[in-house]
Order: C-alpha cells, then sequence, then structure tokens
C-alpha cells in the first residue's frame, strides 16, 4: 500500500461529519494587505496585515501544511482597532521553501527576525499545532522584547503523546512525493476538524496543503514528533491562554494539563464538541475568547508602529 498510515486519517475521518455545510462567512477583510519580508537568513516570509497601524498588535502563526489562510474566517472578526499580523511560515504558501530548515528553533529564529524586522512591541503570539510550537519557543527566548502574552490553539508540551498519531505524522509526511496528491491534502485538513466548515475555506485549506512541497513535509515529520524538554516551558513568564477542542485527534487533555503545569501564568479553555482546528469551526467563539484575553491583560503600551 502507497500509504499504510492513511488508515489512521480514514478512521478520523469516518468520525467526522461532512465538512462542507456552513456558508455564511466572510471571505476577507476590507483593509487586508500581503506582504513579503526578507530576513537576515536570506528567507523571504509572506504575511498580511490589517488594522490600525498604532493599535494593540496580534501575531498569528498557523500549522503544519497550512497559510495564513489558516485564519481567514478570523481575520472579518477582530476590530480594526487592532493591527493583525497573518504569518505564513517557511516552507509553506508564498513564503520561501528552503530544502531543508525545519526545526522548532528554524521557524522561531524566522518570527523572532520577523517581529525584530518589523518593530513589534507589546504583541499577543497566537499559534495553531506547529504554530504553537514556534510560539512556545519564540516566548522562550524573548525575554519580554516583543510578546505581552501567549494564546496556543491545539498544543501540548511535545510531540503527540499518542504513539500512533506520532507513527502516523512520521511515516506519512515522508511518504509524500511532489506533487503533492489532493487525496492526502484532503484527508489531511478534514482529519483536523470535528464539525463543519465552509466548502470554500476547506478547498482553500486543501489547495494551501498541496502548494507545501514534500521536502517541508518531510522536515515537519521531524520536528513534530521530535521530543521538547518541558523544562523550557518554565522560560514562559507571559499570560498564557491555552484553546482546546475536546474532539482534538492529535492531542489529548493530559497534554493540556501538563501545559497548564509547566507555564506559570497559564489558563485552559476547552471547546467541547470542537476539533483540532477549533479555529476554523468556531471562529466567532475564537475570536471572543481571544479579544477577551487580551482585554484582561492589557498592553504596557500601544505597538508604536
Amino acid at each position: 500500500m502507497k500509504h499504510p498510515i492513511r488508515l489512521l486519517f480514514l478512521l478520523l475521518l469516518s468520525l467526522v461529519p461532512p465538512a462542507f455545510a456552513q456558508s455564511n462567512a466572510a471571505h476577507a477583510s476590507d483593509d487586508l494587505t500581503s506582504q513579503l519580508i526578507k530576513l537576515h537568513s536570506g528567507i523571504t516570509l509572506n504575511y498580511v496585515v490589517q488594522g490600525k497601524a498604532d493599535g494593540p498588535v496580534i501575531v498569528l502563526l498557523h500549522g503544519a501544511g497550512d497559510s495564513w489562510h489558516s485564519y481567514q474566517r478570523v481575520l472579518p472578526l477582530i476590530p480594526s482597532s487592532y493591527r493583525v499580523y497573518a504569518v505564513t511560515l517557511r516552507g509553506h504558501g508564498l513564503s520561501d521553501h528552503p530544502s531543508t530548515g525545519y526545526s522548532r528553533a528554524d521557524f522561531a529564529g524566522d518570527i523572532l527576525d520577523l517581529l525584530d524586522q518589523l518593530k513589534i512591541q507589546h504583541a499577543t503570539l497566537v499559534g495553531h499545532s506547529l504554530g504553537s510550537f514556534v510560539a512556545q519557543s519564540v516566548a522562550e527566548l524573548d525575554q519580554g522584547r516583543h510578546i505581552d502574552r501567549l494564546v496556543l490553539i491545539g498544543s501540548a508540551p511535545g510531540a503527540p503523546s499518542n504513539p500512533q498519531v506520532r507513527e502516523a505524522i512520521r511515516s506519512e509526511f515522508n511518504a509524500l512525493r511532489d506533487p503533492i496528491d489532493y487525496t492526502f491534502a484532503r484527508d489531511f485538513q478534514a482529519s483536523t476538524i470535528q464539525g463543519s466548515v465552509p466548502a470554500w475555506f476547506f478547498e482553500v485549506m486543501v489547495a494551501e496543503a498541496q502548494r507545501v512541497p514534500a521536502a517541508t513535509w518531510h522536515g515537519l515529520a521531524t520536528s513534530l514528533t521530535s521530543d521538547e524538554p518541558t523544562g523550557a516551558l518554565g522560560k514562559i513568564q507571559v499570560p498564557t491562554l491555552i484553546l482546546w477542542g475536546d474532539r482534538d485527534s492529535i492531542f489529548n487533555r493530559d497534554e493540556q494539563d501538563a501545559l497548564v503545569k509547566h507555564i506559570a501564568h497559564a489558563k485552559l479553555l476547552v471547546y467541547p464538541g470542537t476539533g483540532h482546528a477549533l479555529h476554523w469551526e468556531q471562529p466567532v467563539k475564537f475570536s471572543h475568547d481571544l479579544l477577551a484575553f487580551i482585554a484582561a491583560t492589557p498592553n504596557h503600551t500601544t505597538n508604536p508602529h
């Protein structure tokens, strides 16, 4: 069998209602613009930005196989008084696709450089799945220079504790060859949700997964299945909100409790009946919870850029 571990994705899909039901979401914010930034490493990243130039800053990082489009249903729900940057990580979307360099340290270095170059301070850093691990590393290294608070969606202290999920990620990702097969991209994205999302949005996310080259997936196979020392989480000293869907097929409740235990100022919100990509399924609730968290832990000053 070409993809023996695809059976796990198909099993997850059998537990998920059809993902193509809703149709009442805005596609983009009116003031959304796309930008490119060249980092000191030579890597160019794509990001989109919206909102008031001197407003409180939110930086959004996506999961594996995604891009800034992961937050496309969220961006229209964030008031224009906020300055929002949705970043496409290396190897994804319209950002550069190097053949190597997909460790958490590589991703975190990119984001720290981006924050430096854009002179971003007092930001709320939000990360989903892969992006949550990048956000953890950024917060561990930041030392108060850029980040005032942290939001982790579908996260964990390290690699998935479920050995079947870990082996599925490693085997399936390493088996991929260019061009990325539509069926893999569809099944992978569908395995991350429990409820329905708009058909147009789901197809966008499938296309984004297909855009990610095999070399990136191979790098992610290692970075997503490598354990990280939980002691490093103790370096995170900013208020942290952990969001988790109780039907998450990748990370379990014990892993959420471990995050709360190891991060000094963390609290957990559980989304009942929701999967791994909870911001896809419940963008209104997610946006409300994000903004409420920011309001409860206000910036020291507004960002000057």
